[in-house]
């Protein structure tokens, strides 16, 4: 989920990856719906971390079991101007309705078609609210448009809000919540359309009402602001955790900390509880993640099958780690979430997103194309990104880890030098990044695990790794200019062949 860093509320938004339960095309539904949440599955599931070298740990399956069931439908919120009449009585008239139905599912079909649902539907249950000030605001043209621009609050060609949805809850009352997976993972392209899956381009608008929905969902709201940044990104296994320093700060001093322009165009970079904002998280691309052997730009967890897949999206959304080895940053009082979803849901999720290849590339692979392919080749890109994948799904260690020996086998023998702070200054370091899959650069529209890069052009110029460089994406809070080291395979190519392979790679 998607915010502005000085509310330091968390969404934790479904970074929800997907894979092989129906890579076949046949017409029968899945034999079974396993347990997800199974501490067999999960014992091995994460990798250990970097400076602590074992893995975080898990909620139990009883305690997450015992939860009750979250299993309402959600449907899009209108711009008042575009809503259909009598859309909201219709819903009121309808009452809550379930969001997945086993009766209804009898083929591989059914299951990714409700999967889609599951996809567009699921939301924050924390962030739902029957706030008439909040309800007065998205239903009124003039409020909504006072706080719109091109990147915050943005509309579909139907007129649709992509970050929000209604619900009927339980009690029979019309609410509005923030949307989950689909908030942050489709894509606004130039022409208007949605690339459903690609990474976000757009975020929340800054009104009192959005403001509302956030602080409703305020992480250890019982802890003073820098004690409740601490317990959201917090490092303490490091002696030179850069996030200690701001654990003592009041909300104006946080806001003067982190609140600076960080480079980023809205929407596209993501300050993610376990995260942090300091080595903040690009929005993930989950179109073709079913060939992708880890989850996570830092490889936190294996992609073994399609429940892996699942369980991470109930990871994220429903039970983050919490606990890391002797430490525990949140009180089991305060659990993040305290409903959970039907795992026939979360199953249906991962097949319907198993099903998103990346888009065909609009651009030509014409004679320079053709060319840059041949450089491609030449300059041996295809030892870590090889066709038709174009990732060998390998992890490459930063410099400043030693990997342990059993691991050898992950990882790539070639180093790349990228800035290490994600992979080891925050509880997703595992001291290693996977290898990118190329699919889908074209629409991706920030590059490197931090997203530092804006454009093809930037990433092969020499240029970027002087000091003195302005990104063209991600710099940190405050940061001006700063150099963007590493992977400097194709920064001195002579500018035809250079320009040649950047026609190649967007093509892909």
């Amino acid at each position: 989920m998607r915010m502005t860093v000085p509310r330091l509320a968390l969404v934790t938004l479904v970074v929800v990856v997907l894979s092989c339960a129906v890579r076949r095309a046949d017409s029968q539904k899945p034999a079974r719906v396993p347990r997800l949440w199974d501490e067999e599955a999960l014992r091995d599931w994460a990798m250990p971390l970097a400076g602590l070298g074992v893995p975080p740990s898990f909620e139990s399956s009883a305690s997450y079991y015992a939860r009750p069931v979250d299993n309402l439908r959600t449907w899009p919120v209108y711009h008042p101007r575009f809503e259909p009449p009598g859309y909201r009585e219709e819903l009121l008239r309808k009452g809550p309705q379930p969001l997945i139905t086993l009766e209804s599912l009898h083929t591989a079909q059914d299951w990714i078609e409700i999967g889609r649902v599951v996809f567009e539907s699921l939301d924050t249950p924390a962030s739902r609210t029957a706030d008439p000030a909040v309800l007065a605001h998205f239903t009124s043209a003039e409020s909504v448009d006072r706080h719109r621009d091109a990147h915050h609050d943005v509309l579909t060609r139907d007129g649709i809000l992509l970050d929000y949805r209604w619900v009927v809850d339980l009690d029979g009352q019309l609410k509005l919540s923030l949307s989950s997976c689909f908030g942050c993972h489709s894509r606004r392209l130039d022409d208007g359309s949605l690339l459903v899956g690609a990474p976000s381009n757009y975020d929340l608008g800054d009104s009192e009402a959005t403001g509302a929905l956030l602080d409703s969902i305020t992480i250890g709201p019982g802890l003073s602001p820098g004690e409740r940044f601490y317990a959201q990104f917090g490092v303490p296994w490091r002696d030179d955790d850069p996030h200690a320093r701001l654990r003592s700060l009041s909300a104006e001093e946080l806001g003067r900390e982190l609140g600076q322009p960080d480079g980023a165009p809205p929407g596209t970079m993501f300050a993610r509880f376990n995260g942090s904002p300091l080595h903040a998280t690009r929005m993930a691309d989950l179109r073709g993640i079913r060939h992708r052997a880890f989850l996570d730009a830092t490889a936190t967890h294996r992609h073994r099958g399609p429940e892996d897949l699942a369980r991470y999206a109930i990871l994220v959304e429903y039970a983050d780690s919490t606990a890391f080895g002797p430490y525990t940053m949140l009180p089991a009082s305060e659990p993040l979430a305290r409903v959970r979803p039907p795992d026939e849901a979360m199953l249906a999720l991962a097949l319907y997103l198993e099903s998103l290849e990346p888009a065909p590339s609009p651009h030509p692979f014409d004679a320079r194309a053709r060319r840059g392919e041949a450089v491609f080749r030449e300059q041996r890109c295809a030892d870590c990104h090889p066709p038709p994948h174009y990732t060998n799904n390998l992890l490459v260690a930063v410099d400043e880890w030693v990997p342990p020996e059993p691991r050898a086998s992950e990882l790539s023998p070639r180093g790349v030098g990228t800035d290490p702070g994600l992979a080891l200054y925050t509880r997703k370091g595992t001291g290693t990044y996977r290898v990118p899959s190329l699919r889908g650069l074209w629409y991706r529209g920030l590059y490197e695990h931090s997203g530092s890069v804006g454009s093809l052009e930037e990433w092969f110029d020499p240029a970027r790794l002087e000091p003195e460089h302005v990104s063209g994406g991600w710099r940190g809070p405050g940061v001006r200019t700063r150099a963007i080291p590493g992977h400097e395979f194709g920064l001195r190519l002579p500018a035809e062949d250079k320009q040649a392979l950047i026609a190649f790679l967007r093509t892909l």
